[in-house]
């Protein structure tokens, strides 16, 4: 995966989830306990798509 696209999807894909979490936690009227298991989960998203599109080119 090119750097400039992987960059771009790890953005898209923290704030998404970022966005789902803020969302989620003024509804429940929570801490921000759905935004910090949003942005762990589109990380180690992300991380592992870059891993396994590295793995399918070697």
């Amino acid at each position: 995966m090119k750097p400039l696209t992987f960059s771009g999807v790890l953005l898209i894909n923290i704030l998404v989830s970022v966005w789902i979490g803020y969302q989620l936690d003024q509804w429940l009227h929570t801490l921000p306990l759905f935004v910090m298991a949003g942005l762990m989960y589109s990380v180690i998203g992300s991380i592992y798509l870059l891993i396994r599109k590295d793995k399918k080119h070697e």
